[in-house]
């Protein structure tokens, strides 16, 4: 699939720790925002095999302390897909995944909030295509309230479920809500969605917020 290309980066920026989003024109794409508008850094070394099958899950227990996840599980698309560390710019924009094929398949975890440090928002973004073929996309048709997903790196996990879907128009995300270090532990995942005004810009963004779950026992 070709990618189209576009002009020069903007920065959009927003008050708080999440000062910026940064808004790359890119590929056929779509990329998702943290606050009005997105795009953002490539990622270096987010080459790793983004999409499996997914796997049975570890039971979920609460974190002993933060952790950087390598995996997010999704039972409700059927999937375990990579996750990749977005970059900040020096202005404090956040990143997206790269807008290549594989990193379609990728979730961006912002390096502000780790989970399991038990307070402020956990913020993974994921890309939307138009051709309805990227993470974003799925997640759109399938992830649910009282869906779980699970973050495991090999010797931590947490679990979360959702609690809230929310679509709000490009420009009125709530921002304290949604992007927040203080506050109890919440997962916060971000795609662009309602549609696509051409390379990166959408009209709408989705956010599922979820909180964290652990197995009785």
């Amino acid at each position: 699939m070709a990618l189209e290309r576009s002009g020069p980066q903007r920065v959009v920026h927003t008050r708080g720790p999440l000062r910026a989003v940064a808004h790359a024109g890119v590929a056929a794409a779509l990329t998702v925002s943290l606050a009005v508008v997105l795009g953002g850094a490539v990622v270096p070394g987010a080459d790793a095999t983004p999409v499996e099958r997914v796997r049975a899950t570890a039971a979920c227990s609460t974190p002993a302390g933060p952790f950087t996840p390598a995996t997010t599980s999704i039972p409700a698309i059927g999937r375990s897909v990579s996750v990749v560390r977005v970059r900040r710019t020096p202005s404090g924009a956040v990143g997206t995944p790269p807008v290549t094929k594989r990193g379609k398949w990728l979730m961006g975890l912002d390096p502000q909030v780790r989970p399991g440090g038990g307070k402020g928002s956990v913020i993974m973004v994921a890309h939307t295509w138009p051709d309805d073929s990227a993470l974003g996309n799925a997640l759109l048709r399938s992830l649910a309230v009282g869906d779980r997903l699970q973050l495991a790196n090999g010797s931590a996990n947490a679990c979360y479920q959702v609690t809230g879907r929310k679509k709000y128009g490009a420009t009125k995300v709530p921002r304290k809500k949604a992007f927040r270090w203080w506050g109890p532990e919440q997962l916060v995942i971000v795609v662009c969605s309602g549609k696509r005004l051409g390379p990166g810009r959408w009209t709408h963004r989705t956010i599922w917020y979820a909180t964290p779950v652990v197995d009785p026992g």
